[in-house]
């Protein structure tokens, strides 16, 4: 298995707050798929995108990205063909509040992985609202575990039967839900600590998750972006 990270840098031309950043890094990424049939219909159709990106680093203290300064921001892919083509548009978008000036394309081969940590909020949506603390974290583990099974199968074409459960612990990092900026609405989510299983199909599941998202609003919003310890 890998997974492929497109890192950007970023020149603002607008000042941006910190809960649009995502919106507006993915409507850039949009804009540049549009230039290519291939991307186009990926991002107009259904189903698993298979990427995911963060937000805007570093982070400014008064939560405001300044007009003038650089900034970077990573967009993954379990698809190389999918973010090799990303690599090649992103430059040529029509800026609206930053120009990409640079890409770098880095590999990853699989690792193991002992915990992930969502550097974006992650978003579950139930019955027609959102996940909050006070549901069901039942419900949370074997959402996160379900989601990453179906992206996984649904692209590698190969079906997965875990003996044990992929998630050994989860801790939640933010003291209350954290809302961003998403087509007139806000998305609330939260950010974890996930203690991940050492059998093979829960690092396969652990791998997916850093190259696609945990949970949902990957490719549309950025949320779910992981890192791995």
């Amino acid at each position: 298995m890998q997974y492929f990270e497109l890192n950007c840098t970023a020149y603002l031309i607008k000042d941006m707050y910190f809960d649009e950043a995502n919106e507006i890094i993915g409507k850039h990424i949009a804009n540049g798929m549009s230039l290519d049939k291939d991307l186009l219909d990926i991002h107009q159709g259904k189903g698993y995108k298979f990427y995911v990106y963060d937000s805007l680093f570093p982070r400014e203290e008064d939560k405001v990205y300044k007009k003038g300064r650089i900034y970077v921001f990573k967009i993954r892919s379990i698809d190389k063909t999918l973010i090799s083509k990303i690599a090649k548009v992103i430059t040529k978008v029509t800026p609206i509040y930053f120009q990409i000036i640079s890409t770098e394309l880095k590999t990853y081969n699989q690792f193991f992985i002992n915990e992930l940590y969502t550097v974006t909020p992650a978003v579950l949506t139930v019955d027609n609202r959102f996940w909050t603390r006070g549901d069901s974290i039942e419900l949370l583990t074997r959402r996160i575990e379900d989601n990453l099974i179906k992206k996984y199968q649904d692209y590698y074409e190969e079906t997965l039967e875990l003996s044990e459960n992929f998630i050994q612990g989860i801790e939640f990092k933010n003291y209350k839900p954290i809302g961003l900026k998403y087509k007139n609405i806000r998305l609330i989510g939260n950010k974890f600590s996930i203690l991940v299983s050492e059998d093979e199909i829960s690092q396969k599941l652990a791998f997916t998750a850093l190259g696609t998202g945990l949970l949902e609003k990957n490719s549309s919003n950025g949320m779910g972006f992981c890192i791995a310890r």
